[in-house]
């Protein structure tokens, strides 16, 4: 062990996994795969579980869910689909993982993006012939664009970097570090999965007649006019969120730079605190408090306090960049 690292054990410090900006932004993905994937198995769990019970006839040629009829898909036929897709995303987002902590292990990740890939094209071209436009399809499109645009775009990077030798920085991190690190993840990955699912709104809103009424927070709008509200502050919110994670992937990985997040968090610790005053003087109490406002509270004084104690850090002992020398440590550093 270099004498970094043993000065950094006394310090309860860790080194952390080098990673290049390809590999943090694949774990990223992976990590949003891996939700979704964890709510598809749920999906076709409850749909297999509906069928074997006779809750639904499995022998049906026309599912009605949320309103929407599924023509020629038996629930039976349709839970062993959902399985697999989810199945499916599961393991790309566990082969994500790994690659993304080590590019060594990126080959059976891009081999299974590649494949996925060739499936839809051979799926697009089958359907082309039969005088059936697949691509268009909201489940192919978003899946095409998922493997064949990202994903695999993802894996090759890592093995370009891989073949030439580039190795990712790796940091030591002090505990506070550590902590803001992880809430910083957890908010690039939260703002990635509001950008989807406001992409999903969207589109369902926009297959509405324009002119129909929908309620939102008790205000009426139609649906033509909704579709732009969702998917412009949706996409906004995505977007500041994901600026503001990773401003504070970067202030805990180098504490000389988490002025800007200090500042963010401060101003936005300030607000909800100001909200939560305001929401108990006018209602008289905390009972009608949304809880909104206090976790908002919460996290942006935990996100202040992080940042106010990483920036007292000395620094030229902690959170320096080891160019790499973490390499052959342990994954399980963080």
């Amino acid at each position: 062990m270099s004498l970094l690292h043993r000065a950094a054990g006394e310090r309860d410090e860790v080194t952390s996994v080098p990673q290049t900006p390809a590999q943090v932004t694949l774990g990223v993905v992976s990590a949003v795969m891996a939700i979704l994937g964890g709510v598809v198995l749920l999906a076709g769990g409850l749909v297999l579980f509906a069928a074997i019970t006779g809750q639904v006839d499995a022998s049906d040629s026309g599912l009605a869910i949320a309103g929407v009829t599924l023509s020629g898909w038996s629930p039976m036929g349709l839970a062993i689909v959902t399985l697999a897709a989810g199945a499916l995303l599961c393991a790309t987002a566990w082969l994500g993982f790994a690659a993304s902590r080590d590019s060594g292990r990126v080959g059976p990740y891009r081999f299974l993006c590649y494949l996925v890939g060739l499936v839809l094209l051979v799926a697009i071209l089958w359907s082309w012939g039969s005088g059936t436009i697949l691509i268009f399809n909201p489940i192919v499109l978003s899946t095409t664009i998922t493997y064949v645009v990202v994903c695999s775009s993802l894996a090759d990077r890592v093995q370009r970097e891989h073949d030439e030798g580039v190795c990712g920085e790796s940091f030591l991190l002090s505990g506070h570090q550590r902590a803001l690190r992880l809430i910083s993840q957890v908010m690039i990955v939260t703002a990635v999965l509001n950008a989807v699912i406001t992409l999903i709104v969207w589109y369902a809103v926009s297959q509405m007649d324009p002119t129909a009424q929908v309620t939102l927070a008790e205000a009426q709008y139609t649906a033509g006019r909704l579709s732009n509200i969702v998917l412009g502050w949706g996409l906004a919110s995505a977007a500041v969120n994901l600026l503001v994670g990773l401003l504070g992937l970067r202030g805990a990985n180098q504490p000389e730079k988490i002025r800007p997040f200090l500042w963010v968090s401060a101003i936005s610790f300030a607000y909800a605190a100001v909200q939560l005053v305001l929401g108990i003087v006018t209602s008289g109490g905390m009972g009608s408090v949304q809880s909104s406002s206090l976790t908002d509270a919460l996290f942006y004084g935990a996100c202040t306090y992080l940042s106010v104690k990483i920036r007292r850090q000395p620094q030229d002992r902690e959170g320096q960049a080891t160019g790499g020398e973490a390499e052959n440590q342990p994954f399980g550093a963080n």
